[in-house]
């Protein structure tokens, strides 16, 4: 019985795979790199950013060990495959769907982190997955945002008054973020600590709600940011 399709199948599959993963991998890297110079002109991508990351990092880990068993057994298929004892069927059987799958996963993966809409489908999960800002109770995203704006305007308004210093992130804006007025009322400690946490908390929330592009915010949220309004106009 002639067994060199044995020898040049699984020996074919080890090279390919190995070759598919370092292709896969100076992809994900050109695609991070995308992603971090993106995130360094948007800081409202941060905690998008922060959710593709860890769920990129658990996909890669279990398919580093899916594409490193593959190789594995196919070179082991190889070395113990003889003429006159090939290995036996089941196993060339098993051997070939781990090759499969490790091809599949990776295709999979590669359709993943190429999608336009990854930012909103991490913007929603990360919504999902976080119970604590859920009150069960919704408000038309609109009017949140409204709010929001709101709470940006006074502490602006303030920090123009008070010609406070606002450090620089990135490349230069017309205008503060968010984070960096947020920041700049900590530093200068006109704010403590828990002010500050709670003003950081939501806009995390106000940046998933807004690359979610979902129709409606948590009541609970919206009351928070209007009473953190409420806060920084008595400051002034």
């Amino acid at each position: 019985m002639n067994t060199d399709y044995i020898y040049w199948t699984f020996s074919a599959a080890a090279q390919s795979i190995s070759a598919f993963v370092a292709f896969l991998l100076t992809g994900y890297a050109l695609v991070h790199s995308f992603m971090e110079a993106a995130r360094q002109q948007d800081d409202s991508l941060e905690e998008i950013h922060a959710a593709l990351r860890s769920s990129y990092h658990t996909r890669l880990m279990v398919l580093t060990w899916l594409t490193g068993a593959a190789i594995i057994l196919s070179l082991l298929v190889v070395y113990f495959n003889r003429a006159d004892r090939p290995v036996h069927g089941w196993i060339l059987a098993l051997v070939a769907s781990g090759d499969v799958a490790a091809v599949v996963c990776g295709l999979i993966f590669v359709v993943s982190i190429v999608d336009p809409r990854k930012y909103q489908k991490a913007a929603e999960k990360a919504l999902e997955d976080a119970p604590e800002t859920v009150s069960g109770t919704t408000a038309p995203a609109a009017e949140f945002f409204d709010a929001v704006l709101h709470l940006e305007r006074q502490m602006r308004d303030y920090l123009k008054a008070h010609d406070v210093y606002v450090p620089s992130k990135g490349a230069p804006r017309l205008s503060y973020t968010i984070r960096q007025m947020i920041e700049a009322l900590f530093q200068n400690e006109i704010i403590e600590r828990p002010f500050y946490n709670e003003l950081v908390e939501l806009s995390k929330y106000r940046n998933l709600v807004l690359h979610g592009h979902v129709d409606s915010a948590d009541l609970a949220m919206l009351q928070r940011v209007r009473a953190a309004s409420a806060r920084i106009r008595e400051l002034r």
